[in-house]
C-alpha cells in the first residue's frame, strides 16, 4: 500500500527528471574532462540517446535502475505493482527494439547503469572510450 496520498504521489512522480540527471551530469562532466566533444541534441534519432558521438556513430544511454528495470536494483513500489511491473516490462522491451533499429542503421549502441555511473563514472565508460578510439 502507497503510504502518500494520490495528490502527494502525482507531486513526487512530475518532480522526477529526464534529462540533465546527475548521472548525465557526471558523464558530461568526465567527458568534458577528457576533452571528448559529445552532442545532446537527438531530435531525429529513435530512442533519444543521452550523448551522441556523431563521428564515430556511437549513441550512449543513460539507463535508471528503476525506469529501464534493473534486476537486482529497480525496487518495485508496493502500491500498484501490475501496473509498475508493465510498464518496466514494456521500457525494457522497448530499449531492445530500439537497439536493434539503431544497430541495423550503422550505430554502435553502448547503454550504462545509473548506479555504476555514480559509483565509477571512469569504468563505466570505458566501452565508450573504447568505442570512440576506434
Amino acid at each position: 500500500m502507497d503510504n502518500l496520498t494520490p495528490d502527494q504521489r502525482k507531486k513526487n512522480m512530475s518532480n522526477i527528471k529526464s534529462k540533465d540527471t546527475l548521472p548525465e551530469r557526471l558523464v558530461e562532466a568526465y567527458l568534458n574532462r577528457k576533452k571528448i566533444y559529445v552532442s545532446r541534441k537527438y531530435n531525429n534519432i529513435v530512442g533519444k540517446p543521452d550523448f551522441i558521438f556523431r563521428r564515430k556513430k556511437v549513441l550512449l544511454f543513460v539507463d535508471s535502475d528503476f525506469w529501464h528495470g534493473h534486476l537486482k536494483r529497480c525496487v518495485m513500489p508496493k502500491s500498484n505493482q501490475e501496473y509498475w511491473n508493465k510498464k518496466i516490462l514494456r521500457n525494457r522491451e522497448r530499449d531492445k527494439i530500439v537497439n536493434k533499429q539503431l544497430r541495423k542503421e550503422g550505430w554502435t549502441v553502448i547503454r550504462v547503469w545509473e548506479y555504476d555511473i555514480k559509483k565509477n563514472v571512469e569504468q563505466s565508460l570505458r566501452k565508450v572510450i573504447k568505442a570512440i578510439d576506434k
